[in-house]
């Protein structure tokens, strides 16, 4: 049983995460880094819209591995501009790892960063915007979702709040760094970032699960946002 509103908040994340992706090929983006990739398909179900962006996956082996099994099973092609990069993020470097891939420095890059940020510790976050900063060119994007800080603190103040905490508390592998409410643009600002787009719950509700006449077909869970930005 899936914590309230968190099947609906994953279907939007993914309707935002596709259109990002797909308008990076359309612009013709060098590269695209899927940062802590897991399970994306998003290189295999778009691959006849790309035109010769490379597609970096970059995750643990532990998580890449079974994935590249399931593909071997379902005999499904592996597009050739996709490259997957394993990385033990504990000892290494993230741009070490993409270059030695064969990622181009400096050049145009969207990254996707899905269902991250909220496990790592805010060092973590701040090394991973002062690589991009360094290591893409200006006008490059991210796209990444959080959660509020005041989530953190058991504060409860939002729809499917304490059922998802639950959750991910059971898994021991709990939530670590979050942002204050109307922090989210603040905070990019003060790493190199402008801020293009900013989807609350409510937002993604109506963009994804409201119909002209007004009905709506559920509720996202409140607790995470997702943002969009480029490097100034």
């Amino acid at each position: 049983m899936f914590p309230a509103g968190i099947y609906e908040y994953v279907c939007a994340r993914t309707k935002v995460m596709d259109a990002a992706f797909l308008e990076a090929l359309e612009a013709r983006f060098v590269q695209i880094v899927l940062l802590g990739a897991g399970f994306d398909t998003r290189a295999l179900r778009f691959a006849e819209h790309n035109h010769g962006t490379k597609v970096f996956e970059l995750d643990a082996p532990t998580t890449q591995e079974p994935k590249l099994e399931i593909i071997r099973k379902k005999r499904l092609d592996i597009p050739p501009e996709l490259v997957f990069a394993p990385i033990d993020f504990d000892r290494e470097e993230i741009f070490e790892v993409l270059t030695r891939a064969g990622y181009q420095d400096g050049k145009m890059t969207l990254f996707l960063w899905e269902g991250v940020t909220m496990y790592l510790s805010s060092e973590a976050v701040d090394s991973t915007l002062a690589f991009i900063r360094k290591h893409a060119a200006p006008g490059s994007q991210i796209v990444f979702d959080y959660i509020y800080a005041s989530v953190l603190r058991q504060e409860n103040r939002f729809y499917g709040e304490q059922g998802i905490f639950k959750t991910v508390a059971k898994t021991g592998e709990g939530w670590t760094f979050g942002l204050e409410e109307g922090e989210v643009e603040h905070f990019l600002a003060g790493r190199g970032f402008e801020m293009i787009a900013h989807y609350t719950p409510t937002e993604l509700e109506k963009l994804y699960l409201t119909e002209e006449d007004g009905t709506c077909h559920g509720r996202v869970n409140g607790t995470h946002c997702i943002v969009a930005a480029s490097l100034q």
